[in-house]
């Protein structure tokens, strides 16, 4: 069809000097667009000031104001009645007023092992968003690979209304001269409308694929942009890289650094302690006058008890490290199902664009055998519209099976992560 791949020939030249987006730049813009991204930083900046935190109170002492005010039934007195001697009591309202200042020397890396929970923890929630990041390239997939369809068939639907366009000028020359019916003359025009009329329906279609992939993206996906997909690796080639992988793996991590703190439990604090105040009765309880006071010297601090249910809790994180394990088997299983049946689905493809080529031609050289037969008189509009409308499906399932093509290798792509 000479008019059909010349006009092909003149849309694609027009193309290659707009604007260029690949798919990858797409994936990135994607990325970098969307609001979810914004998460990794707010998880990041929680666990920044949370680490902060307990560094701080680790290299600082603990300082706290204490007071209370009492009255109690009964105070100490002294069994002693001595003659003209009045042994002095203590009053029943009491009172105490202290600041209190301690500093860890040793707490058993209980710091160290907080700061690691943390971070692991951290690291998981970050690598959670990236799981749910990598979800937008299946989005940015059908948006780009439904453009470039839709594309593809307005070249070629355009192709064939400058095809049925020239056609329409030498029938309407035969009718002129005596040579063609008006009928044939009729039929190419309504073929020409029905082309028209799908023209608009593909353009509105291809303007709602760029104008959604540019709201995704951020990019200014226009009319006149062209959209490419860099060349692909061969699919044996591609090493599986996908965010879940690593997400089980920071998973596991997080209870490593949670087992550590269960170990710490057990080890002994030692720390300075130092106490100074006011109060009535102050350190001398004889004495009932409001007097300052100080005492300072080393704390031990060993939870024994703590023991109890370490070998349950102990327990509790094996058994989230076996579903974390769980999880990711059934994981890979299907992951490993999935690139299977993308392969098969890659490998059908491939053996339809084998014949494709071989149709397309047949279909063109029956087309041009009918617009012989057209211009001569011999068959009616209607055949050759036929044949024609033939010939464009043609066309347009090579067009479509070599993007079906495309779309299954970026599919397989996408779901080794890479």
């Amino acid at each position: 069809m000479r008019f059909l791949f010349t006009a092909l020939g003149l849309l694609t030249g027009l193309t290659l000097q707009a604007q260029t987006i690949t798919l990858d730049a797409c994936y990135d813009a994607a990325r970098a667009n969307y609001p979810l991204l914004k998460q990794k930083g707010i998880i990041q900046q929680s666990a920044d000031l949370a680490v902060a935190s307990l560094q701080t109170n680790r290299r600082l002492p603990q300082l706290a104001v204490n007071g209370q005010a009492t009255w109690q039934s009964e105070v100490t007195k002294l069994p002693i009645e001595l003659p003209n001697f009045q042994v002095p009591g203590i009053s029943k309202d009491q009172y105490k007023l202290t600041l209190d200042a301690s500093y860890t020397l040793y707490d058993g890396q209980l710091t160290q092992r907080q700061v690691a929970v943390q971070q692991a923890t951290a690291a998981s929630a970050q690598q959670q968003v990236e799981v749910e990041l990598n979800r937008l390239k299946e989005q940015v997939n059908g948006l780009f690979l439904n453009a470039l369809l839709a594309d593809e068939t307005i070249r070629i639907n355009q192709a064939v209304m400058t095809d049925l366009q020239n056609r329409i000028g030498k029938v309407k020359a035969g009718v002129t001269f005596g040579t063609a019916a008006q009928m044939n003359a009729d039929a190419l025009q309504a073929e020409y409308l029905r082309a028209d009329q799908r023209m608009a329906d593909l353009t509105a279609s291809r303007r709602g694929f760029r104008e959604t992939l540019g709201l995704l993206t951020g990019l200014p996906v226009t009319d006149s942009t062209r959209l490419t997909v860099t060349p692909l690796p061969q699919a044996g080639a591609l090493v599986v890289t996908r965010p879940e992988l690593q997400l089980f793996k920071n998973q596991r991590l997080a209870y490593d650094a949670q087992e550590g703190l269960l170990d710490n439990r057990l080890k002994p604090r030692l720390s300075l302690f130092a106490q100074g105040g006011a109060g009535r009765p102050a350190l001398n309880f004889l004495n009932n006058d409001f007097r300052g006071f100080f005492i300072g010297g080393l704390r031990l601090n060993w939870t024994i008890s703590q023991a109890y249910t370490l070998r349950n809790d102990r327990q509790a994180l094996a058994l989230n490290r076996q579903a974390v394990d769980v999880q990711q088997a059934v994981f890979e299983k299907n992951l490993s199902v999935q690139l299977r049946q993308q392969q098969t689905e890659i490998d059908r493809i491939e053996a339809q664009i084998v014949k494709d080529a071989d149709l397309v031609a047949l279909r063109a050289k029956v087309r041009q055998a009918a617009s012989v037969q057209l211009d001569n008189g011999v068959i009616a509009a209607r055949d050759y519209t036929t044949e024609l409308n033939n010939e464009v499906q043609a066309l347009l399932n090579q067009k479509l099976h070599a993007l079906q093509l495309l779309m299954a290798r970026i599919t397989y792509k996408t779901l080794t992560g890479n």
